[in-house]
């Protein structure tokens, strides 16, 4: 199983290939620099890359499948990210140490995104029990939690650039908007595909 980095100038060529999974790749995330990345593997491994030299600097086997990583965006967070797995679990781990330094843990099914909101004080996760959980960063309780009857769960994620919406692919073939510039969080609009 491969990775490749694409160059997206006008040539569109292959610059080089990582090679180190042994089952499809699921999720990457590079750090603010580009200097590294993370990918998570249905192999139930992380491995954290030099993007230079393509080769593995760690790996962490997270024993179940990660299905989202993510990089904390303060600069001085990099060494830090979150994984998001199909156990209900997010954890967090310290890239310099290779430990797991926080679990997050109040899932009723597995973990499908986390995105990070609030200046990164706070990270939203997704899960397939169909609930949004907001947490406070490096604090494993749960701060808001947004659970409608109807809702289904959430499988992909992203912040709006204005930092003020977070949006989220449901699986019922809907957009969700939820504004996070204040408190409380609400549901803006939500739109069929």
């Amino acid at each position: 199983v491969y990775i490749k980095l694409w160059d997206v100038n006008p040539d569109r060529k292959c610059v080089r290939t990582y090679m180190g999974h042994k089952e499809a790749v699921r999720d990457l995330y590079f750090s603010n620099d580009g200097l590294h990345f993370l990918s998570a593997s249905y192999d139930k491994l992380v491995h954290y890359w030099d993007s230079e030299t393509g080769k593995v600097i760690k790996t962490f086997n997270i024993k179940k499948y990660p299905y989202c990583v993510r990089f904390n965006p303060d600069e001085d967070k990099q060494h830090s990210f979150l994984v998001a797995s199909s156990n209900k679990k997010i954890g967090q781990y310290d890239v310099r140490s290779g430990n797991r330094t926080q679990q997050y843990d109040e899932h009723l099914g597995a973990v499908n995104t986390v995105t990070f909101i609030d200046n990164n004080r706070k990270f939203v996760s997704t899960s397939d029990d169909k609930k949004i959980f907001i947490w406070e960063y490096g604090i494993p309780v749960v701060v808001k939690h947004i659970s409608e009857p109807d809702m289904h769960s959430i499988t992909a994620t992203d912040m709006n650039p204005s930092k003020k919406y977070f949006i989220g692919q449901s699986s019922e073939n809907k957009v969700l908007i939820i504004c996070v510039s204040f408190t409380p969080f609400k549901f803006n609009r939500s739109w069929s595909m």
